[in-house]
């Protein structure tokens, strides 16, 4: 029997190819972009979680309002709050401080080894709670020494030839002696919020701090991790760290303390931290959002093109009864022919995946670890899920077709009002479905241009950052800026401790309610970057450490709110520092995050960061001579350099990710509902064919039948607009206020992006109206 139900509805596409490949197409384009957005929000939620005890994991925050709240939270918290923590409340089982930068290593022995790595910087009870998977050595009692080096396995076998060999040899940290390799752990997982590829003890790396790791008013940017014993309360616990912090910063009006749950760190868009991969949780319930509308789309758009067909098919079901078929006979010849549609339809979803799955991961640079035959639960998942959706498909067609009565079937040969109500109701979904989504790409897109274009402040398109220098060049980088000077093309260089989009850290100060930003910058900094001068004067080549000088951006003026203006006065920052400059403000962070109060003082001779100024013209001629020049000068080394504007750009590499998936399933999304409004308006046009002949026959105009067959579409589309907008109102006013900077609603856009919905939907009914009056009226009426 089964046999004989596969071999009709393969009969049955024969004959229907188009209607079929309509069918098997939406299915495929609907399951395989589910399954790609499934496995990218299956990555995406797996941040942290493969941690055995992440449920009892927080990271200590700091600021007003709840946590959730835009742009109030610090994750740079005063290191003097670890030690206290974990001998004053007994509920804190284990707490880590964590630096979390890259810094170089220079592995013992190994004549030009400086490499430059992803380090975490932390305290010993970090192991209690974080899991690293050992391959070699002993994580017992790691750490614990001051001189204790832990590395990941691929660097471990890129230094000493393999894990087992790197144990007991010597690697230098930053700015830390010698250390010793103690243990080597299997590479942590890429959706991990810590990156680390090697973990040292926090003091070793920063011994320059002495006293005042222990300095309640001093911050450095390092985050504070805390491990709770089971069943503890979060809110508890922050009570008693706001008590804490006012027993020992007495005096001080401190901003709470808050636990933010390792599970939230990889969403936390609102925290400012040095949490390198962050994903906007909206974006996580867009992409269920579209991933569920681009399949329901692809099962109603099925559903329709199957009840199109039954308008043909009638006849043959009312034969089929006459001879003798059962229903249930008729609702499995259904389920048969659905079940084919969508078996192809899951083959041609899978060869889909294999092959844009690599594009996707190039895309967001991670590994989806998919593979159609690596993945068989994943795969096995997959084909019953299609199974499911194969007899979703067939259960209503089957329904309205087998349920006419012999009679009924060859006297009418059409379907019912109900089913008029529903595809007119899966037609107005589509549409919605559509306008909303090709707003948001629309209005998204816009937002995107605006935080990569508009003015930041400062120049970016002809800077280049030296970042990093060999042991050979550092001796002699003031050699090294005069040389790169003589290079035709270079216009001017400075040394600084930051750049835009790379700032080292902030500070707080007990005389200060506020957190400063520090740049350590010669006096031709502002010149390099185009950085406007407000007030005052610049620093001067004579201007030293010991002259106290420093300049202060806008956003520091207005907060330090002195009557007679800032210039001149004194500020009170460890040491007495004489304010002789306002610098206008720019956007040293993303246009995520607000400007906030920013100290400039005088480098201490050469070092940090070189920022070259290239001439616009010829560009690629002059990096290559620069190249040339600093190779010459330091003795053979390649020079370590970056573009500010790359650098700057990447600062919304997830939002330019988020924003080229979202533009690419608005194509998608679009495509399916193109393909289920084709199939809608043919079946509407299908039921009036007669009606428009006889129409045709007693004189009706070629516009005439087209207002008849196209009104309801007009109407729908209407209906459907309406219902759309306060949705993309809503939605898009909440995104774009997670943004510091923003552009307004645009209005314009959206309005293009609505007559877009227009031209796709009036033209897929214009289509079929078109070929239903070019059909001979006697072909139709000749059996009347």
């Amino acid at each position: 029997m089964l046999k004989n139900y596969l071999k009709t509805a393969i009969r049955n596409i024969k004959r229907n190819k188009l209607y079929a490949g309509l069918n098997i197409l939406g299915l495929s384009i609907g399951l395989g972009s589910f399954f790609i957005i499934y496995l990218f929000l299956q990555n995406e939620l797996a941040y942290d979680q493969f941690h055995s005890q992440r449920d009892n994991i927080y990271r200590v925050v700091q600021g007003e309002g709840e946590l959730g709240d835009n742009g109030e939270l610090n994750a740079g918290i005063t290191p003097a709050l670890g030690p206290a923590l974990g001998e004053e409340i007994p509920e804190v089982v284990a707490f880590s401080r964590l630096e979390n930068w890259n810094k170089n290593v220079l592995i013992s022995g190994i004549a030009d080894s400086i490499d430059n790595v992803q380090s975490a910087a932390v305290d010993p009870g970090f192991l209690k709670f974080f899991d690293l998977d050992i391959v070699a050595g002993s994580k017992e009692g790691a750490l614990e020494s001051p001189t204790d080096l832990l590395l990941n396995e691929t660097k471990a076998i890129r230094y000493f030839g393999s894990a087992v060999a790197a144990i007991g040899q010597f690697v230098k940290v930053g700015r830390s002696e010698p250390l010793r390799v103690v243990a080597v752990f299997k590479d942590l997982p890429n959706t991990t919020s810590i990156k680390a590829e090697v973990v040292v003890p926090i003091m070793a790396v920063n011994g320059w701090r002495g006293d005042n790791m222990n300095n309640w008013n001093v911050s450095y940017g390092d985050q504070l991790y805390v491990l709770l014993a089971e069943g503890v309360s979060p809110k508890s616990i922050m009570a008693k760290i706001d008590d804490l912090a006012a027993k020992y910063n007495e005096g001080m009006e401190e901003e709470p303390f808050m636990l933010q749950p390792l599970a939230d760190i990889h969403f936390a868009l609102d925290t400012a931290g040095p949490v390198q991969e962050k994903t906007d949780k909206q974006y996580i319930f867009i992409f269920t959002l579209v991933a569920i509308f681009i399949l329901v789309c692809a099962v109603f758009n099925y559903i329709s093109l199957a009840l199109s067909q039954s308008v043909e098919r009638t006849k043959e079901i009312g034969i089929r009864k006459v001879v003798g078929a059962a229903r249930n006979q008729l609702f499995k010849q259904f389920i048969a022919e659905s079940v084919l549609h969508v078996m192809f339809s899951f083959v041609i979803a899978i060869v889909m995946v294999e092959v844009l799955i690599p594009q996707l991961e190039n895309l967001i640079g991670r590994s989806l670890q998919f593979g159609a035959f690596d993945a068989p639960v994943l795969l096995f998942k997959g084909f019953v899920f299609a199974l499911l959706v194969a007899v979703l498909c067939a259960l209503y067609p089957a329904y309205l077709s087998t349920r006419l009565s012999v009679v009924k079937i060859f006297r009418n040969a059409r379907g019912s009002f109900s089913t008029k109500r529903l595809i007119s109701t899966v037609s107005v979904f589509q549409i919605v479905v559509f306008v909303v989504l090709i707003c948001v790409a629309a209005t998204a897109n816009k937002q995107m241009y605006f935080m990569r274009n508009e003015h930041l402040g400062f120049d970016k398109e002809t800077q280049v950052v030296i970042s990093r220098f060999s042991r050979e060049a550092s001796t002699k980088l003031e050699l090294v800026k005069n040389e790169l000077l003589s290079v035709r093309g270079v216009v001017s260089a400075s040394f600084a401790s930051s750049v835009p989009s790379r700032v080292m850290g902030s500070m707080t100060y007990s005389e200060y309610p506020f957190t400063w930003h520090t740049f350590d910058i010669d006096e031709n900094y502002l010149d390099v970057l185009g950085i406007n001068l407000k007030e005052g004067r610049n620093f001067l080549p004579e201007d030293s450490d010991s002259a106290n000088v420093v300049l202060i951006n806008e956003t520091a003026a207005k907060s330090l709110d002195f009557e007679e203006g800032a210039v001149g006065k004194t500020l009170h920052l460890g040491k007495d520092l004489r304010i002789v400059g306002i610098v206008e403000d720019f956007h040293f962070n993303s246009k995520k995050e607000r400007i906030e109060a920013t100290l400039f003082e005088p480098v201490e001779g050469p070092g940090h960061s070189l920022v070259l100024k290239l001439a616009p013209k010829d560009m690629g001629r002059t990096m290559d001579a620069v190249k040339a020049k600093y190779k010459s000068v330091t003795g053979g080394d390649e020079m370590s350099f970056f573009f500010l504007e790359d650098q700057i750009n990447s600062q919304y590499k997830q939002e330019n990710i988020m924003i080229t998936m979202i533009n690419t399933f608005v194509v998608v999304a679009a495509l399916v509902a193109f393909i289920g409004l084709f199939g809608i308006s043919g079946y509407t046009v299908k039921r009036r064919l007669k009606e428009m002949s006889i129409r045709k026959v007693l004189g009706a105009s070629f516009i005439a039948i087209q207002k008849v067959l196209n009104l309801s579409s007009l109407l729908r589309l209407v209906l459907a607009t309406l219902i759309a907008l306060p949705l993309v109102y809503y939605w898009m006013n909440n995104w774009l206020s997670s943004f510091a900077y923003r552009i307004d609603l645009p209005v314009g856009l959206i309005i293009s992006a609505i007559l877009i919905a227009f031209v796709v939907v009036l033209s897929t009914a214009a289509f079929h109206s078109i070929r239903a009056y070019l059909t001979n009226p006697v072909d139709l009426l000749k059996d009347e």
